[in-house]
């Protein structure tokens, strides 16, 4: 008895250790715990706006020479934590942007962990980099996605085709690898090329064949 007490007494440990060590600070909520697994899609993206035309706009905006602490913290309204923290990781340890340390944001992911950072301080400066132009058009680069660069337009267009068609249209007709079509499959409806890359076996291949079909349904519709 006195063992099996100890036991639980580590178990009961070990989960209110694991718990507290996922937690993360400010307003976002906490980190999901990586596993190397190449069984299963890669980690979804944390905030539902990674890979939408905002979501790239609101990138281009926190890294920009002009977005300073001042604009953050008054022009935004950001809180002056958030502002600071943003800022600091943005231009590195010598506080100066455009040199060498500087750490510029890749993803709207890499923003919302910065600390005092979360949903509502993400969808405040989501609106403000609306406003101010910095989401991109219909005809704009969105992203390059395993080694596809698509535009707003390009994006949608494939989407709506991996969305629309069967398992067996993906696997067959349109002549995806079997796995890649299951996983879209499964996945749909399926809301951004961030999220469709991201899933198992789906790469540069698929991608590619998507888009080139779903451009080339485009074409067609339009004669």
């Amino acid at each position: 008895m006195i063992i099996r007490a100890s036991l639980l007494t580590t178990l009961s440990t070990f989960v209110v250790l694991g718990t507290a060590c996922s937690q993360k600070g400010g307003d976002s909520g906490g980190d999901d715990l990586r596993f190397d697994n190449d069984l299963v899609e890669l980690d979804p993206a944390r905030s539902s706006w990674e890979g939408t035309p905002e979501g790239v706009g609101l990138v281009e905006f926190i890294n920009d020479e002009d977005t300073t602490f001042e604009v953050l913290d008054i022009t935004v309204g950001l809180d002056r934590r958030a502002a600071g923290n943003l800022v600091a990781h943005r231009d590195g340890g010598d506080r100066a942007w455009g040199t060498t340390d500087d750490d510029i944001y890749n993803t709207v992911d890499e923003i919302d962990a910065v600390r005092f950072v979360g949903p509502r301080t993400i969808d405040r400066m989501i609106g403000f980099a609306a406003k101010a132009g910095w989401v991109p058009g219909a005809e704009d680069i969105l992203g390059i996605y395993d080694g596809v660069s698509f535009t707003v337009d390009q994006a949608a267009a494939t989407l709506e085709l991996a969305n629309s068609l069967t398992l067996d249209e993906l696997d067959y007709d349109l002549g995806l690898h079997a796995r890649a079509a299951e996983s879209i499959a499964l996945a749909q409806p399926i809301a951004t090329i961030d999220e469709l890359s991201r899933l198992y076996y789906v790469g540069r291949s698929a991608l590619t064949e998507l888009k080139d079909v779903a451009l080339a349904s485009d074409i067609n519709e339009q004669y």
